[in-house]
């Protein structure tokens, strides 16, 4: 037969007398790829599954020697086998048939394939046929093999990734008991993943999240949809931690929900952060705005103060000339009642100016506070009914005072007025005025200016218990002309003036009170305003 013609050896061997080979049927419909060499190394017969596999003709392969095949085989690790290495050849020069081998053959015109191959040695009495591989195409197998694999490494790296994220991770069952739960996890709430597995998540609610919140949790959820959102949860050991939540379903083949898993990051730090920036915010603001009404204040008060010369002055003049010429007492006592008012719009322009700080200089001197506050308790004892008691208490041997003993009195004076009012109508009352050395180990935030401050101060405390502030006008209590009395009762300028003197000294204010419950006021001035012993008293 001619080269070029396609036959198999089956065919070949009909027409051979001494070819004793399998029957014709048999080797051509075996499933498995037949392929023998003669000692030399070159095909001498195949199978049509052998053609099939490899992908080439008969031509291509009877009479070939394996090395001059079109294809080449490599190992699993992506070697290349030499030509002596090939199993056929291999097991013609060893002499033995060896193990089973995994080769991948690459083809020049096909996509690579496996083959799992099997060499067989026949004796040379049988023809010239002295060695047979058998082979099956393993390439699906290797595939699925390489995706589990894949996959695997996918499982692992997904599961090591949770395990060393440094955000909580929980998987509950659909419902709700806890089947996974992180290393970070078991940090963060203190708990041991022993304890926490079987347990349900309510194991860490703190109380301060609102039931609203939970069952839009488990709505959104059971929907099979994403809930984000933040939680307030509490620690082992009771603290409580702020937390940005990302709970998600997780379904089966069948798109049935089997799991949820809830991603967890610990935000309290954030939170506080954020608060903090508020309060710095709302504190510039603050002072800003009693800035810009002392400024105003100021221009007025200095425009009003030249007016007020003229009034008092001539009132006065018009009082004297009255008095020498016998006039009407009726226009007396009227010119008297200007004098009056222009008194009391002079102390309001002092007020003013007080608040802007651009009155008169601060004349420092040593000051006794227990003189100023003698002083000061005379003033308000006159004021008071009898149904009303009034306590002061200074502590002894208290070391002079470098202020002005005029901004000490006014601050005492506007405390103990507005205690006073506070008790006004009650039938009985106490008002209380204190001095002393105070150490606020605990950082205190002021209430006018809002800023921290710690350290040793002299603390002047006034407290009644009368009818006490609102929450909402305590954080208005210290702007200037914000006043709860009647008109003509009050200027709404008292505290605006305490806040002035007390952060003109450096000092800081704390106010406590309750509806029904009273007020106390304390005005923090720094120890460091403390003289020696010695220093002249006022």
């Amino acid at each position: 037969m001619k080269r070029g013609e396609t036959m198999t050896v089956i065919e070949e061997r009909a027409q051979a007398d001494t070819d004793p080979g399998l029957p014709e049927a048999l080797f051509d419909r075996l499933s498995e790829g037949v392929l023998a060499c003669d000692p030399a190394g070159r095909v001498t017969a195949v199978n049509r599954a052998a053609l099939d596999i490899l992908g080439l003709s008969g031509d291509q392969l009877i009479g070939q020697a394996l090395g001059t095949l079109p294809l080449r085989c490599r190992r699993a690790d992506g070697s290349l086998l030499l030509v002596d290495e090939y199993p056929l050849v291999a097991a013609l020069r060893s002499g033995e048939a060896g193990p089973d081998v995994e080769v991948e053959v690459l083809r020049f015109d096909r996509a690579p394939i496996w083959l799992r191959v099997r060499c067989h040695l026949l004796d040379a009495a049988v023809g010239r046929i002295v060695a047979v591989a058998t082979f099956t195409d393993i390439t699906a197998q290797k595939s699925a093999e390489q995706a589990l694999r894949s996959t695997e490494v996918r499982n692992r790296s997904l599961a090591e990734a949770i395990v060393q994220s440094g955000g909580s991770v929980v998987i509950t069952d659909r419902e709700g008991r806890i089947e996974y739960a992180n290393p970070a996890c078991c940090r963060a709430y203190g708990y041991a993943e022993s304890e926490l597995i079987g347990a349900n998540p309510r194991i860490f609610k703190s109380g301060e999240t609102p039931d609203a919140v939970y069952e839009e949790l488990w709505e959104t959820i059971c929907a099979g949809q994403t809930w984000r959102g933040e939680l307030s949860n509490r620690t082992r050991d009771g603290h409580i931690v702020r937390e940005a939540v990302s709970v998600s379903p997780v379904r089966d083949d069948r798109g049935e929900i089997r799991h949820f898993v809830a991603i967890k990051e610990d935000i309290t730090q954030l939170r506080e952060d954020e608060r903090k920036r508020h309060e710095l915010f709302e504190r510039v603001a603050r002072l800003e705005r009693m800035e810009v009404v002392g400024a105003l204040a100021a221009g007025v008060a200095h425009d009003f103060n030249n007016v007020l010369v003229a009034i008092l002055g001539y009132s006065e003049l018009a009082a004297n000339l009255l008095r020498g010429e016998g006039g009407s007492p009726r226009v007396a006592r009227y010119i008297e009642e200007i004098r009056i008012g222009g008194d009391r719009a002079r102390t309001l322009v002092q007020q003013l100016l007080s608040l802007s700080r651009s009155g008169t200089p601060s004349q420092a001197a040593a000051t006794r506070l227990d003189v100023v506050v003698r002083e000061a308790a005379g003033l308000l004892q006159a004021t008071l009914p009898q149904t009303v008691a009034f306590v002061t208490w200074v502590e002894p041997d208290l070391p002079t005072l470098s202020v002005d003993p005029g901004h000490i009195h006014q601050v005492l004076m506007n405390l103990l007025m507005n205690a006073r009012d506070a008790i006004d109508g009650r039938k009985r009352g106490v008002i209380q005025l204190m001095v002393r050395r105070i150490a606020l180990d605990v950082a205190d935030v002021c209430a006018s200016c809002r800023r921290e401050h710690s350290g040793d101060y002299i603390a002047l405390t006034v407290s009644d218990d009368g009818c006490g502030i609102r929450a909402d006008v305590l954080e208005r209590i210290f702007e200037p002309f914000f006043t709860t009395k009647d008109v003509g009762h009050g200027t709404g300028m008292g505290l605006a003036v305490v806040h002035g003197m007390a952060h003109l000294y450096d000092g800081h204010v704390r106010v406590v009170s309750a509806l029904g419950a009273g007020t106390t006021v304390e005005v923090f001035l720094p120890a460091t305003l403390l003289e020696a012993p010695a220093a002249t008293a006022r």
